[in-house]
């Protein structure tokens, strides 16, 4: 089904080759955060990137003329990975710009040292939680091991006057630590961060639906403060908290491909795993999207196949609807019964909410 002819306000540019690859190094976790989608997805279970599919993808990737960023974030903590040094130093023969995220709690010297010497292109830390009370968000967690982080990956660059990588934060806004942004901003600052994004949250769970600071129409911004201070701060990103906004793709215009850690390819990390999600108090089931697997075809034939060409061509005119429009999203009977939306995608992009600027990733 196409709306072209409709007249549709919303258009975006969808990327003819794969430009951006993120990988999923490992779904292990040492830590057990409040806003995490793991505690959504039905079965999930901990596993790692074998090097026998890294082996495969890199001789894959080295095909793609245009990869230009490889982003190393999952549902899991990559530094969990018992070969992740192996991994590290294998995709970095690509000479393709790495990007690793990470909760910074296995950031040793040894850690420091390489992916300085690789070197990354950036190191984002996530810290959610300010120094000096008990974490609500990443329990388990003691603040200052990410913000120790942060300054051992600052000295280790400046010992070796290395201009790469890029020190990263990014925090996510619940109505938890809202009070707290301006100084987790602050303290990351002073540790020696070179740029910090400040994301809201997409809720997993009804306790975490109560908990969002953004509105449908931009009434409500729990961002307000922290946006005012640091307007003129190019080192902050801050997220959109306004709903009602057309949208565009970061994924999409990208040609971005979401590898899991079996090697099946998703369009982003949204859509790899069928899982429980809320949106505005409402839930949803949003269902797994994979178009191959990098095991039994080559990644460069997965995102040419038919299927997920016409996937990626009905973002062309967001062949979507706008689930913040919808006057009774609680009734919505094709979301919460069969997983399609009004436009019968199977797909829940009606309601991203990275398309609306609301959560951004780095």
């Amino acid at each position: 089904m196409r709306f072209e002819w409709m007249g549709r306000q919303e258009s975006q540019y969808v990327a003819d080759s794969i430009g951006q690859v993120y990988i999923e190094l490992s779904t292990a976790c040492n830590l057990s955060c409040a806003i995490c989608v793991r505690h959504s997805i039905k079965d999930f279970k901990n596993t790692h990137f074998t090097k026998k599919l890294l082996n495969r993808l890199v001789s894959q990737l080295q095909e793609l003329s245009n990869l230009n960023r490889i982003v190393l974030l999952g549902f899991g903590e990559a530094l969990c990975n018992p070969d992740i040094q192996w991994h590290l130093r294998q995709l970095s023969t690509l000479n393709v710009p790495i990007v690793l995220v990470t909760n910074g709690l296995l950031i040793t010297q040894h850690v420091a040292e390489l992916v300085v010497s690789l070197p990354l292109e950036a190191v984002y830390i996530s810290i959610d939680d300010p120094a000096g009370v008990k974490p609500t968000i990443r329990k388990g967690s003691d603040v200052h091991i990410p913000l120790q982080a942060i300054t051992l990956l600052k000295e280790t660059k400046h010992s070796i006057k290395a201009q790469k990588p890029i020190v990263g934060v990014e925090t996510v806004v619940t109505q938890h630590n809202i009070n707290s942004v301006v100084d987790i901003i602050t303290m990351a600052k002073q540790a020696g961060a070179d740029h910090c994004i400040v994301s809201h949250v997409f809720p997993y769970s009804s306790d975490m639906s109560n908990a969002i600071a953004y509105s449908f129409d931009g009434k409500y911004d729990g961002l307000k403060q922290a946006r005012k201070l640091f307007l003129h701060d190019t080192t902050v990103t801050i997220a959109g908290s306004n709903a009602s906004t057309l949208r565009s793709c970061p994924f999409i215009e990208k040609g971005t491909v979401f590898i899991n850690v079996e090697g099946y390819i998703s369009p982003c990390p949204e859509l790899a795993y069928t899982h429980l999600a809320y949106y505005f108090g409402n839930p949803r089931t949003h269902m797994q999207h994979r178009f191959g697997n990098i095991l039994k075809n080559n990644i460069a034939a997965i995102w040419e196949s038919a299927e997920f060409v016409s996937f990626r061509d009905t973002f062309r005119y967001f062949e979507f609807p706008d689930c913040t429009l919808c006057v009774e999203p609680d009734m919505c009977y094709h979301r919460t019964v069969e997983h399609k939306d009004c436009y019968w995608n199977t797909s829940p992009c009606g309601e991203c909410l990275w398309a609306k600027g609301i959560v951004l990733c780095p």
